[in-house]
């Protein structure tokens, strides 16, 4: 009995010390979760690690000539982590007075005492994760790292420097929609169509999670590395896009209208020199004109009914299916008609029409009554035909531009569909019942002047990484002949009949004085608004020139004008010859090569002033000599007959570089490093800055930069 006893008490009080325990533990865990949760939690965060993303530096976007479209600009994000198990708390309260004034002194918007606040309230919090500065320059990220404190190092210190990159468009709004917005959602223009050549590889790194749901690296090395992207060159030339933008711009106030497109394309490459696509933004008063910006792309995205324009497809298509012939005549009598109870009138029709044409001075005066009846006779019978005749043409689809945006025609390819009915096939010969966008109308301009040859229009001519082509997009062919010789032939004695001089046609006075010829079409186009027609009008021209020899194809469309002015004659070819007037004076193969003229003597090659280490590079892989500076970030060239000469240029920090003599990449990159608002003018070399060199800068200080 004794021995059970104690056997029982040791059995209760085992028991008894177990639940104990139990509670004790289950006391700890209440403990935790409750007063110690923020510790605890904390201390997990330190141990707490992932493979995150790395995103590599973005290609550029340049211009044919060089010049920069779009460019990344590295900015920084400054934080402390007071939780670093290196830093040594002697040594930051000896350095806190030291760093704390740098920290005033470089990034310039707080005292010292209120970044000693700052770091102050991020160590007594514990904070792993305390923000000292957004968008810190790549120059003042380089004078950060060397202040007291700091230059320990990352671990050290507890200071990190979070890299972000800026896009950034030097030219503003032009051919701004073209170029595009580089955005996570919705981007659009070459910034969208060239973006997985653009992006680059994303990199793989470790990194920890501290407070706030932020990561840090472990450390400097990466599992991938990021592998920048590549430059896209476009095939835009700057200085032409400037020209068209200013044309266009000037037109569209002087008329106040809705919108405008100006495209230029070269003929035998189908590659596009200048897109200017500008919307009106803001309505002008009786003392300012409206304000219009490059909002929408209206060259690709905007398909509309192109009026008269249309007319060379429906034309072709007469003569190529429907037996018409270019000496073939109809009789427009009063012009004016009755199709199905539905008028259409000529332009003159109030002076008593054009009486008897042939089918080529029905285009060169853009008779509707002479289109229409010609369509009339050669397909009335079987509607079916010229649908066909169309698709065989290719105006029912889309020109597969890499851009994009671009909207799709819409053109019937069966009689009977849609809203077809007894009036199409005569609103459809004159540019009605189909939509096609600026580009698409141009297109097939482009493909008459080419010899029938019908091109894909491109916006970019090679890929390049640091300086090496990658890859070159040739000029690609979607057609060969879309047409006869004979009809061709008519096509381009019809277009070049209607910018004669000497003759009768819509577009006759406007090159009357230029020294080249011109082969085109003038369109005036009814706008459709909800009630049906209602007196706006869209006006527009298309052609190509020289029109003997064609190099160059251009489409200008003007919609929704309010001066009272609205047709193609007037409104789009004053902008068309603007345009080729600037094409025909800068492009030295139209004009003769004087000769006799001496040659100058062989010697290097010069080169613009900018960064040390990209010229040495070029120099060193063409086996250019030279001598001078290996030490500087930036220096001067001096090419002389046998060596180049670089010498030292210094770069102040919290002054304003001096860019003169460098091009537009390394001008942008030092500028906006410091701070700098930046406006340019031209393109080139630096010839001026408004802010003189080594002048200190403020925090609204802007320049301006002037390129030739």
């Amino acid at each position: 009995m004794k021995n059970q006893r104690e056997f029982s008490n040791r059995t209760w009080l085992s028991f008894g010390l177990f639940v104990v325990l139990g509670l004790a533990i289950f006391g700890r865990i209440l403990w935790i979760q409750g007063a110690e949760h923020e510790q605890w939690n904390a201390i997990g965060e330190r141990f707490e690690s992932s493979v995150q993303s790395i995103a590599p530096a973005r290609g550029q976007i340049y211009a044919a000539n060089g010049s920069v479209l779009a460019t990344s600009v590295p900015v920084f994000e400054v934080r402390w982590d007071s939780k670093s198990e290196a830093i040594n708390w002697d040594t930051f309260d000896r350095e806190l007075d030291d760093l704390c004034a740098g920290l005033s002194e470089v990034l310039g918007d707080k005292s010292p005492a209120e970044y000693r606040e700052i770091l102050r309230n991020g160590r007594n919090m514990g904070r792993r994760n305390t923000l000292v500065a957004r968008r810190v320059s790549y120059i003042k990220q380089k004078q950060l790292v060397e202040l007291p404190f700091i230059r320990r190092g990352r671990f050290k210190s507890g200071f990190t420097f979070a890299r972000i990159e800026q896009r950034r468009k030097p030219f503003g709004d032009l051919a701004g929609r073209t170029i595009g917005i580089d955005r996570d959602e919705n981007r659009v223009g070459l910034e969208a169509s060239w973006n997985d050549e653009l992006a680059g590889v994303t990199g793989r790194q470790l990194q920890r999670r501290v407070a706030g749901g932020q990561w840090m690296p472990v450390s400097d090395d990466y599992i991938v590395e990021p592998v920048a992207g590549y430059d896209v060159i476009s095939s835009i030339d700057m200085h032409l896009q400037d020209v068209a933008s200013n044309a266009l711009r000037r037109q569209l106030q002087e008329h106040d209208a809705a919108w405008g497109t100006v495209i230029l394309m070269e003929v035998a490459t189908g590659k596009i020199r200048a897109m200017a696509n500008l919307t009106r933004t803001q309505e002008g008063t009786d003392d300012t004109p409206s304000v219009y910006q490059e909002s929408f792309n209206h060259a690709i995205g905007t398909a509309v009914e192109p009026g008269s324009t249309f007319k060379l497809a429906s034309l072709i298509t007469a003569m190529e299916s429907g037996g018409v012939k270019p000496d073939d005549e109809i009789d427009t009598g009063n012009g004016v008609v009755s199709f199905y109870g539905r008028r259409m009138s000529d332009s003159n029709a109030d002076q008593g029409g054009h009486g008897i044409l042939t089918t080529e001075e029905i285009f060169e005066v853009s008779s509707n009554v002479g289109t229409a009846l010609t369509l009339k006779g050669a397909f009335g019978e079987e509607p079916q035909a010229f649908l066909d005749g169309l698709q065989r043409l290719g105006v029912h689809e889309p020109t597969g531009i890499r851009l994009a945006g671009e909207s799709q025609p819409q053109v019937y390819t069966e009689v009977g569909s849609g809203r077809w009915s007894g009036l199409s096939l005569t609103q459809m010969s004159i540019g009605y019942e189909v939509t096609q966008t600026p580009l698409q109308i141009l297109n097939l301009y482009n493909a008459i002047a080419n010899g029938g040859t019908l091109m894909r229009p491109q916006l970019v001519e090679r890929l390049e990484s640091n300086g090496t082509v990658v890859r070159t997009i040739a000029p690609e062919v979607v057609k060969q002949r879309i047409c006869s010789a004979t009809t061709l032939e008519a096509c381009q004695r019809m277009m070049r009949r209607v910018a004669d001089p000497d003759g009768q046609g819509t577009a006759q006075f406007i090159f009357a004085k230029s020294p080249y010829t011109v082969a085109g079409k003038t369109g005036t186009a009814r706008i459709a608004g909800p009630n049906g027609y209602d007196g706006r009008y869209r006006a527009s021209f298309a052609g190509y020139f020289p029109a003997e020899a064609p190099r160059y194809s251009c489409i200008v469309v003007i919609a929704d004008t309010r001066s009272g002015v609205y047709y193609g004659s007037s409104i789009a070819g004053p902008v068309f010859r603007e345009l080729a007037n600037k094409v025909y004076a800068t492009d030295p193969t139209f004009h003769e090569s004087s000769q006799g003229l001496l040659t100058e003597a062989h010697r290097l090659p010069g080169a613009k002033d900018g960064a040390r280490e990209e010229l040495i590079s070029l120099y060193t892989a063409f086996g250019l000599p030279y001598t001078g500076d290996n030490t500087s970030d930036w220096v001067t060239v001096t090419t002389g007959d046998s060596a180049a000469a670089l010498t030292p240029r210094a770069i102040q920090p919290s002054h304003v570089p001096d860019v003169r003599g460098m091009g537009l990449r390394d001008a942008l990159y030092l500028l906006e490093n410091a701070g700098l608002q930046v406006q340019t003018k031209g393109s080139g070399t630096v010839r001026r800055q408004s802010l003189a060199p080594g002048s200190a800068i403020n925090r609204t200080s802007s320049i301006t930069i002037e390129l030739s």
